[in-house]
């Protein structure tokens, strides 16, 4: 689904857990497409064909899935990871992520091209999207998210959800450094809030007022 101009969502919604992605259609050079978090290749318990129906998904807008060029991991939890390994292998594109996950990653296979960091992120030739990385650990030490001045778009990941959070009982997880992440992302200026998962909602907050009432909740009932 187009959200804004050439940003597409994906939204699971199948019977078992695997994540929302991200593609910004065309965004690279010769035409190429970035993907954040492409999800399990099939997922866990029920052996959904996640991947292949995101595949499907893409094509439906008309975007190739073999021409991704980069995918970029907001943290390397297999259901957001997964299948960044198969396109690694089919299209040779570069995976990106946090330094601090990539040995969580290398245990299901997987090889990092680039390590991101807090900071800008320019990619194209001609016209350069800009986005803005950030550090944020909590739900996992290199989780990272994702900022789109231009559109005023904040992926991310499992940090936030519809009034909800990022689990921190998994390994490397962390409360308090979660709560920062939080509080540090609720003073951006966003337009379109989108979650890792559709957790009773389907992850996809629209509108200033609405990300706002979704920081005011979390702060007020979950990060006290």
């Amino acid at each position: 689904m187009r959200l804004v101009k050439n940003l597409y969502t994906y939204v699971w919604s199948g019977s078992n857990n695997n994540c929302n992605t991200c593609v910004f259609a065309a965004t690279l050079s010769e035409g190429r497409h970035l993907m954040v978090d492409p999800g399990h290749i099939n997922t866990p318990f029920y052996q959904e064909p996640s991947f292949d129906r995101l595949l499907k998904e893409m094509k439906e807008d008309g975007i190739d899935g073999g021409e991704i060029g980069l995918v970029v991991l907001t943290h390397a939890h297999p259901d957001h990871c997964e299948a960044a390994v198969v396109i690694q292998d089919k299209t040779k594109a570069l995976i990106a992520l946090h330094e601090a996950d990539e040995a969580t990653y290398q245990v299901i296979g997987g090889k990092a091209d680039l390590y991101l960091d807090e900071g800008d992120l320019l990619l194209g030739e001609r016209r350069p999207a800009k986005f803005c990385v950030y550090h944020s650990p909590g739900h996992s030490p290199g989780h990272i998210t994702l900022y789109w001045p231009e559109q005023k778009v904040l992926i991310a990941g499992d940090v936030i959800f519809y009034h909800s959070t990022g689990r921190v009982d998994l390994p490397g997880g962390n409360a308090k450094a979660l709560k920062q992440s939080i509080e540090k992302l609720a003073q951006l200026d966003i337009e379109y809030l989108l979650c890792g998962h559709s957790y009773g909602h389907p992850g996809i907050i629209k509108g200033k007022e609405a990300v706002r009432e979704n920081f005011e909740f979390l702060m007020r009932n979950i990060l006290f």
